[in-house]
């Protein structure tokens, strides 16, 4: 049985402590991309009584979008958490970040000691196995790939399911070693805890096939099937499950791009990936990765030659390392969920790296220490000092890039500026900086990076749901609408923001009947939308029915607490009703949110 010495708990001090000045800079960085849709304007975390509701619907896991990611209610159990404790405070979100990367740090460092540990029993060398994982743990936790997993608040469900996945992965190793049910107990409830954050974590199953079949441990195959039995069971459930609240396991009524050019994509995409771990430069929020149309280009024949010969040099592994085998295998099995037949919006992006990086982290170090091992220990002890120092290096190097790439995450505008730079031909990036401009009042420059967007991609109706606003904002109504209803055809998804968009031209015109109708159509298509409710209230203000107009902004105060115009229309309106002290509260609530959403979209 593996004994953990007192110094462990040194080496995990100083994980935590250098992967807290890698993101020292990152506690203030303001609610990015998805943060939007899924914590500032979902109503369903600012409610406490939602925690139950999140695993009955899966629905919940946005305040925009009918469609989500997947069935996650532990992590969105965590922001309504978040939100109880500090609002929309981003440094307690940033904090929970911190702290679930650090201990999943800790955990890598555990998991390599204890390969390290089985592989090393003739002539076990503590202070050498402790040094290597912690060279592992470090490479992991200051890689600056994996601030889209710390820095992005929403990155969470990386952070999230990769903790109970390795929890689970740590405990079945050690019931491997003792044969304790407790720890076979705590594997199985890992593992479901990290579905209930992330469907990719059904990847561990294929895991602990493997490590039964590479590590023994002295172990009968009937103890070893035993083992791995609650985990079966508990995929099938969780399928099951997953079945019923969706009705079927995918996530997309139609294929986003043909299977034989996601295939082709996905060869150069995992050459990526090792190139982004090994060199981490460039890194981008959004990627332009074109898709591939021919297994004959040149991209794509590279590519399979690159993999080809890695699985070759992984295969003659099997007998040299079987850790490294391992990892390797890691690696690639933990990839395959975001990168393999199923075709997903993104084809590439960092924070899909998470959970894989660990087999990278911990091959690295194991070649580092073969290295010292075979090629520098029996030199000189000058040789080694250097050694030493260059794996110092490698952290210190990795940790600088992450403060530097944490900086680009400062807020919305820093993060889409450099997408656009480093993806000039894709719209998604143009139009984020549309709205970053928009927010910080440079409509001119708002208008050109959305018509830049249009040019680019045609077809992306969001371009023109933003330009129809800003044209409504500007008097220019005829434009306004002209681009809504555009937005209206290419982007359905958005029609609750579109029709509210329509309903304020139409009633900015007089067409009373046509904007009422159009606010109603957007409480159909989304029942909680507070904008609706709250341009319902202004209506009635203005026809002079006080009762309904404050039942109105009541409504959308609820749904969106920080909706900061409601208060001022509710001050105004408990004014005129003559209650002074519900007016006073909402003014001092306008008061209270009134910096917040500059903050919120684009930091300090």
């Amino acid at each position: 049985m593996l004994k953990e010495p007192k110094t462990n708990q040194f080496y995990c001090l100083l994980i935590v402590f250098l992967a807290l000045l890698a993101y020292s800079n990152s506690f203030q960085n303001s609610f990015n991309y998805d943060d939007f849709h899924v914590i500032t304007k979902n109503p369903s975390i600012k409610d406490l009584g939602n925690l139950k509701n999140f695993f009955l619907n899966p629905q919940m896991g946005s305040g925009l979008l009918k469609e989500t990611s997947g069935y996650r209610p532990l992590l969105m159990a965590s922001f309504a958490l978040n939100y109880a404790i500090g609002g929309l405070d981003v440094f307690g979100y940033h904090l929970l970040n911190f702290l679930l990367h650090s201990i999943c740090s800790i955990f890598v460092f555990f998991i390599a000691l204890f390969f390290l540990h089985i592989s090393d029993e003739e002539s076990p060398n503590l202070r050498k196995n402790q040094l290597t994982a912690l060279f592992a743990a470090l490479v992991f936790a200051v890689h600056p790939v994996q601030t889209e997993s710390v820095t992005y608040i929403t990155g969470r469900s990386s952070l999230l399911s990769t903790l109970f996945f390795l929890i689970s992965f740590w405990a079945y190793m050690h019931y491997g070693l003792t044969g304790r049910f407790y720890q076979l107990f705590l594997s199985s409830l890992g593992y479901v805890l990290a579905l209930l954050v992330k469907e990719s974590a059904v990847t561990l199953l294929m895991i602990l096939i493997l490590f039964n079949l590479l590590f023994p441990l002295g172990r009968t195959w009937k103890r070893r099937l035993f083992s791995i039995c609650p985990h079966i069971f508990l995929t099938i459930g969780y399928l099951m499950v997953r079945v019923y609240l969706w009705g079927s396991l995918e996530y997309y009524p139609q294929p986003i791009r043909p299977l034989y050019e996601n295939l082709l994509t996905q060869l150069r995409a995992w050459v990526h990936y090792l190139v982004t771990l090994a060199v981490p430069v460039d890194l981008n929020v959004d990627y332009d990765f074109a898709v591939s149309h021919s297994i004959f280009e040149g991209g794509v024949i590279l590519s399979f030659l690159i993999l080809l010969s890695l699985a070759v040099a992984i295969w003659k592994m099997f007998k040299v390392s079987r850790p490294v085998f391992f990892f390797a295998l890691w690696f690639a099995v933990n990839l395959l969920p975001t990168n393999s037949l199923i075709a997903l919006e993104d084809v590439v992006t960092d924070r899909w790296l998470y959970l894989p990086s660990v087999g990278y982290a911990v091959i690295v170090a194991l070649a580092a220490e073969w290295l010292f091992r075979a090629k520098v220990r029996i030199k000189s002890r000058a040789s080694s000092l250097v050694f030493i120092f260059l794996c110092i290096l490698v952290v210190e190097l990795y940790g600088f890039a992450t403060v530097l790439r944490n900086f680009t995450w400062t807020s919305y505008w820093t993060l889409w500026e450099d997408a656009v730079v480093k993806s000039p031909n894709k719209s998604r990036p143009h139009i984020a900086l549309g709205l970053a401009l928009f927010r910080a009042g440079h409509t001119d420059e708002a208008v050109t990076m959305f018509k830049k967007a249009i040019q680019l991609d045609q077809r992306d109706g969001v371009a023109y749901l933003n330009l129809g606003y800003i044209y409504h904002q500007q008097g220019k109504l005829e434009e306004a609408i002209q681009a809504s209803q555009k937005a209206v055809v290419l982007a359905p998804r958005l029609a609750p923001e579109i029709h509210n968009n329509l309903a304020m031209i139409y009633l900015q015109q007089g067409r009373k009947q046509e904007g009422l109708k159009e606010l109603q159509r957007a409480l159909e298509a989304r029942p909680h939308f507070a904008r609706a409710y709250a341009n319902f209230g202004d209506f009635y203000e203005k026809e002079g029915n006080i009762d309904q107009a404050i039942f109105c902004m009541e409504k959308a105060a609820k749904l969106e607490p920080e909706y900061i115009t409601v208060y001022k229309a509710l001050s105004r309106l408990y004014e005129k009703k003559g209650w002074k002290e519900k007016s006073q509260e909402a003014h001092n609530n306008f008061i209270k949110y009134s910096s917040l959403g500059t903050h919120v979209f684009l930091g300090q």
